[in-house]
């Protein structure tokens, strides 16, 4: 499996390779909970090769990203460790075989998550691996973005991966083939909403411990005029957009536009409009901080709208949880 990368891609790179398995099982303690990673081979000949497809590129985990690596073993190895506090990881066996043992019980795939703290034990044999690694962070923001409000307890997926979820492994392939294109590098947004399609994907699909609050909050059918409103205030977050033009937009008065926004999203159209335009400053902040864009907050900031900053930064921080520096500098 291994990949030719687009010539001077700055995200699509390799990570380590060659056949000394003593560096491969350090380059695994940095990306684990390093006392508990031993890395066995029963016949220590062969080769690996590590690539990192996306992702920031810092020792370990950043809690609030997304990374993806690809790893191709030509040799039979048994790796044991614990996950770390702050991340999860997806591990697709694409070819050859694996047998994982996740916090003591066997799991009867190929295919397996791990969360904050999983202990785990794997037999891989001459494997080709897609790995998907998620900051903790960044996991409790979206569930909190879904129900409206921080998860009652921390989330645990169901470690075994089952073939109801063919269609979302078939994505992370496409995602990976599309990172090694460089096609991610040319654009930042297209890799940010493939990022997004992924973890949402995951979090509908693969059942864990919140799943049920999840399907809760699944909304119900929108009219056809607040459905339009929606288009219309995502296309044109950019420009100046006023309820009166929005009515006009979906054809319908000021007045009922606003109790139909009342009664189905319970907010305004106003409202909705500041939230679109406060999750592209939330997209660019992190773009900033991963290094695919330059720019200051208060660039960010007045680009969609936010003139005054003060009040933009209390709205920030309501909504995510931090200062939109913090989000730039990637801090906890």
């Amino acid at each position: 499996m291994r990949r030719r990368f687009s010539e001077g891609s700055p995200i699509a790179s390799t990570v380590v390779t060659g056949d000394d398995f003593d560096e491969l099982e350090h380059t695994f303690q940095a990306f684990l909970a390093p006392d508990t990673v031993k890395l066995h081979t029963p016949a220590p000949t062969g080769s690996f090769d590590i690539s990192q497809l996306s992702g920031l590129r810092i020792p370990g985990i950043d809690p609030n990203g997304l990374s993806v690596y690809e790893l191709t073993l030509d040799s039979d190895v048994i790796l044991q460790g614990e996950e770390t506090p702050d991340a999860y990881t997806v591990v697709v066996t694409l070819n050859g075989h694996s047998q994982a043992k996740i916090d003591g019980e066997i799991v009867p795939s190929r295919h397996v998550v791990t969360g904050p703290d999983t202990r785990f034990q794997t037999r891989y044999d001459h494997p080709d691996i897609l790995l998907l690694r998620m900051g903790r962070q960044l996991v409790a923001d979206t569930m909190r973005e879904r129900l409206g409000e921080a998860p009652t307890s921390p989330l645990r997926f169901d470690p075994l991966i089952t073939s109801g979820m063919d269609q979302w492994i078939t994505l992370l392939q496409t995602f990976s083939d599309t990172a090694v294109s460089g096609l991610f590098d040319r654009s930042p947004l297209a890799a940010s909403h493939f990022e997004k399609l992924l973890l949402h994907g995951l979090l509908d699909t693969q059942p864990h411990s919140l799943s049920g609050e999840l399907a809760e909050d699944r909304p119900r059918s929108r009219s056809a005029a607040v459905r339009r409103a929606m288009t219309y205030c995502e296309e044109h977050a950019a420009e100046p957009v006023s309820i009166g033009e929005l009515a006009m937009a979906t054809r319908i008065s000021v007045r009922a536009l606003q109790l139909a926004f009342r009664t189905e999203l319970g907010l305004t159209p106003l409202e909705y409009l500041r939230r679109i335009r406060l999750d592209h400053v939330h997209q660019d902040l992190l773009a900033i901080a991963r290094g695919r864009a330059e720019g200051t907050v208060t660039d960010v900031a007045l680009r969609w709208g936010f003139t005054h900053l003060g009040r933009f930064s209390g709205l920030y921080r309501s909504t995510y949880g931090k200062l939109p520096s913090e989000t730039a500098r990637l801090t906890a």
